[in-house]
C-alpha cells in the first residue's frame, strides 16, 4: 500500500504548470474572489465554510456556486465533489475545462477505472494510528450510523451499536492477524461461520466448515507481536467461549444488525469500488486533484448516498491528519443538495478546518431540508460553524424568516401623523391634527426581500442576486454585516 501511495502522489494528477496554489504562502488573508469592489472572499474566509441557499431556478448553483467553483479551480485547490443530480460530475467536467484543470479531474464511478478499498487503505496507509483495530471499528460504526440516521429509545441503541461494534472488533482482529489484510468477504464470512452454541465449538463437522475456526487455527501458527497476541487472544476467546454463550435471540440481532450492513458492500457497484483493489487515496486531494464522486443520488438512491458519505468521512479524517506546515494547499469539500451527505459529525471537523486549509461549501433550497435529514439543534450545529452564508431569492417562509434573524438589528424611528375632522353645534367643522413617533428595534433585511432577488436567466440579463452574511464582520461596501452581491451567469 505504501508503494501506491508513492506511486499515486507521484502521479500527473496536480494542477497544471503555472496554476496558482492557494497555499499559506500567500497568506491566509489572499483573495479568492471578490464580491464588493473592497470587500472580498478569501482563502480564511473559505476555510470557515460556506452555506449557499436558494430555492430551485433561483441561480444559486449557476450563480454563486459556479463563482466559488472557478475561484477554487483557478486558485489550485484540490477538493472532493459529492454528486446527487446525474449532470453534477459532467457540471464539474465543464468547470474544470473552463479553469484549465482537467488534468486535475478524477471521475470516480463505476464505469471508470478507480477503486478504493477503504478497510485495506486505513489498515496501510503511511501515518501514526493506522491499522489500529478501534479506528477501523470507528469508521464502520460511523458507516452504519450513517445508512440508519435512526433516533429514538437511545439506551436500547447503544446497546445494539456496542454488541455490533464489539463483533466488528474481533472480527477485525482474528482476520488482520491470520491474513495480514482485510477484506469485507472475509470478515462475513467469519460472522457467519462462528459458533451458535458451546457444543458447536467441539463439534468437527463445523471445525471442518467454519471460516472461523480456519482463521483461528491459522492465526495461532503466525508470529505476532505483543500487541497483535494479546488482541488475539481476546479474539479467540470471543468466538469461542462469549459469543456462543450468547442468548439466541441476541446473537441473531447482533449478527443480522452487523451483515446487513456488510451485505450492502458485498455486490453490485459498492464491492467493485470499495472491496477489490486500491489505485486513489483521498490524499490525492491534497496534492491538487479533484475528485467527483459520480455516483449520484437521483440515480444510485441509498447506495449513492452511503457510497459517498463513506468517502467523505475518510477524506475529511484524511484532511485532518494531513501536516500543513509541509503541504498548505487549500482543500475544498463541495456538495450541492447538501441536505443529501451532511452529518452532525461535520460541526466537529468545521470547528478546525482553518487549521486543516479546508473550505467546505455547502448548496440547499432552504434550511427545512437539513432539519429532516439530521434534526433541527444539530443543523443549527452545523450551520453555525459555516460562517459564510449567501441566501438567494427563496420563497420557504421558515429559511427567509431565520436568514432574516441573522442579520443585525437596529432602531428603527417611526413617525405618525393623523387629521381628524368634527362638526360643532353651529354647524362649523373644526379640523385636529396629530403627531408622534415610535422606536422599534426591526431586522434590517426583512424576510420579503428575499422573494425579489433577481434569479438569472434572459429576463435578467443573465444577473444572479444573492445577499451574503458572515458573522463578526462588517463589509466595506454597506458599512454592516450584510451585503447584496450580483453574480454572473455567463
Amino acid at each position: 500500500m505504501n508503494g501506491i501511495f508513492q506511486w499515486l502522489l507521484n502521479s500527473r494528477l496536480s494542477p497544471q504548470a503555472g496554476t496558482p496554489s492557494a497555499t499559506p504562502g500567500g497568506g491566509l488573508d489572499t483573495p479568492l474572489l471578490w464580491l464588493g469592489p473592497k470587500d472580498s472572499w478569501s482563502i480564511r474566509d473559505a476555510c470557515e465554510g460556506t452555506a449557499v441557499f436558494g430555492a430551485t431556478g433561483s441561480g444559486k448553483t449557476s450563480g454563486s456556486g459556479r463563482a466559488i467553483a472557478h475561484a477554487l479551480l483557478k486558485a489550485g485547490c484540490g477538493g472532493l465533489v459529492m454528486c446527487a443530480k446525474p449532470d453534477e460530475a459532467e457540471l464539474w467536467k465543464r468547470y474544470c475545462r473552463e479553469t484549465n484543470r482537467l488534468d486535475s479531474l478524477i471521475n470516480f464511478s463505476p464505469s471508470e477505472r478507480w477503486r478504493f478499498n477503504f478497510l485495506d487503505y486505513e489498515l496501510s496507509r503511511p501515518g501514526d494510528g493506522a491499522g489500529l483495530t478501534e479506528n477501523l471499528v470507528r469508521l464502520f460504526g460511523t458507516i452504519m450510523d450513517v445508512a440508519e440516521r435512526s433516533r429514538g429509545q437511545q439506551a436500547q441503541q447503544d446497546f445494539w451499536a456496542r454488541t455490533t461494534k464489539q463483533l466488528l472488533r474481533n472480527c477485525f482482529d482474528l482476520v488482520i492477524v491470520a491474513h495480514g489484510r482485510l477484506l469485507l468477504h472475509e470478515i462475513y464470512d467469519v460472522i457467519v461461520t462462528a459458533p451458535a452454541s458451546p457444543e458447536e465449538v467441539t463439534s468437527t463437522a463445523w471445525q471442518e466448515s467454519s471460516t472461523c475456526w480456519r482463521l483461528i487455527q491459522k492465526g495461532e501458527a503466525k508470529t505476532k507481536t505483543g500487541v497483535q497476541a494479546n488482541d488475539f487472544t481476546l479474539a479467540v476467546k470471543y468466538f469461542l467461549k462469549e459469543f456462543p454463550a450468547l442468548a439466541q435471540k441476541t446473537r441473531s440481532i447482533i449478527v443480522t444488525n452487523l451483515t446487513s450492513m456488510l451485505d450492502i458492500f458485498l455486490r453490485g457497484a459498492l464491492r467493485e469500488l470499495f472491496c477489490t483493489t486500491t489505485n486513489i487515496v483521498p490524499e490525492l486531494t491534497h496534492e491538487g486533484a479533484v475528485i467527483v464522486v459520480n455516483l449520484p443520488v437521483k440515480q444510485f438512491a441509498e447506495v449513492g448516498q452511503l457510497a459517498q458519505m463513506l468517502l467523505k468521512y475518510i477524506w475529511q479524517r484524511a484532511s485532518e491528519r494531513r501536516d500543513v506546515r509541509r503541504n498548505g494547499r487549500l482543500c475544498f469539500l463541495w456538495a450541492d443538495e447538501a441536505q443529501f451527505f451532511v452529518d452532525p459529525r461535520d460541526a466537529e471537523f468545521q470547528s478546525t478546518a482553518r487549521g486543516s486549509r479546508v473550505a467546505t461549501v455547502y448548496l440547499s433550497q432552504n434550511i427545512g431540508a437539513y432539519y429532516a435529514q439530521i434534526g433541527q439543534s444539530e443543523t443549527h450545529s452545523v450551520m453555525g460553524n459555516l460562517q459564510t452564508k449567501l441566501f438567494h431569492a427563496n420563497g420557504d417562509p421558515m429559511t427567509n424568516n431565520w436568514a432574516s434573524d441573522l442579520f443585525s438589528k437596529s432602531w428603527q424611528f417611526r413617525g405618525t401623523a393623523g387629521t381628524s375632522t368634527s362638526e360643532g353645534n353651529n354647524g362649523r367643522q373644526s379640523v385636529s391634527k396629530t403627531f408622534g413617533s415610535s422606536d422599534s428595534l426591526d431586522c434590517e433585511v426583512l424576510p420579503s426581500e428575499f422573494t425579489s432577488l433577481r434569479k438569472g436567466g434572459p429576463e435578467n440579463n443573465g444577473t444572479v442576486e444573492a445577499i451574503a452574511f458572515q458573522g463578526g464582520r462588517i463589509w466595506h461596501a454597506t458599512n454592516k454585516n450584510h451585503i447584496k452581491v450580483c453574480f454572473s451567469q455567463r
